[in-house]
């Protein structure tokens, strides 16, 4: 109950953030007709809020949250993320399943790790730019799906080593469900990243 409270109160405050904005900048470009404030109210305004609402959303940060999502969601549901807690949890001891599994997870990591050392660090690298530069690179706008694919592998590796997975088809059904909170991520993604388009439209 809470935290619906919690959840419905926040969408409130947003969408009087954009009766705020979207009054605010009519009544001031209203007022003040030589302002650059330009109003959402207005044939130009209404024009851009459909026609660009759409490339508004469609931002990198959107396919990282999925895959994330997507990652820390196998996490939970193949047992890797409590195994974890229960490694640095004084008092709590890893049954010998849980360690085969955490060990296959952890030889997995090290070997991509040193696949993308490989393809990174040496001077003429793949990853690297024309320049050998590592920022901006391949190498750096692949980092947010490369975590989330390491995180993945790690999590189908530990489940089947571990016995919580018991073949592939169960480790892709765990996969494609995800985590339970994506919906509510995208839910403030969407609110939250076409107030920001309004307001850069309506100042900048």
């Amino acid at each position: 109950m809470l935290r619906r409270n919690w959840l419905s109160t926040t969408i409130i405050v947003i969408l009087i953030a954009y009766v705020v904005v979207v009054l605010g900048t009519w009544l001031w470009s209203a007022a003040m007709p030589s302002s650059s404030v330009r109003p959402l109210l207005s044939d130009t305004g209404i024009r851009w809020f459909f026609g660009t609402f759409v490339a508004n959303l469609a931002r990198p940060l959107l396919i990282w949250i999925i895959l994330l999502d997507i990652a820390i969601g196998a996490c939970v549901r193949s047992g890797l993320g409590r195994a974890l807690g229960k490694l640095f949890r004084k008092g709590a001891a890893l049954d010998s399943l849980q360690r085969r599994g955490l060990w296959s997870a952890l030889e997995l990591t090290l070997t991509e790790l040193v696949v993308m050392a490989l393809l990174i660090l040496p001077r003429h690298a793949i990853l690297l730019s024309v320049t050998g530069a590592i920022c901006p690179s391949s190498a750096s706008a692949s980092v947010i799906p490369v975590i989330a694919f390491m995180l993945l592998s790690a999590s189908v590796t530990f489940g089947l080593f571990s016995g919580t997975l018991h073949n592939y088809k169960e480790a892709v059904i765990h996969i494609f469900q995800g985590g339970k909170h994506l919906k509510i991520i995208l839910c403030f993604y969407v609110l939250l990243i076409e107030l920001a388009a309004i307001i850069e439209y309506a100042l900048v």
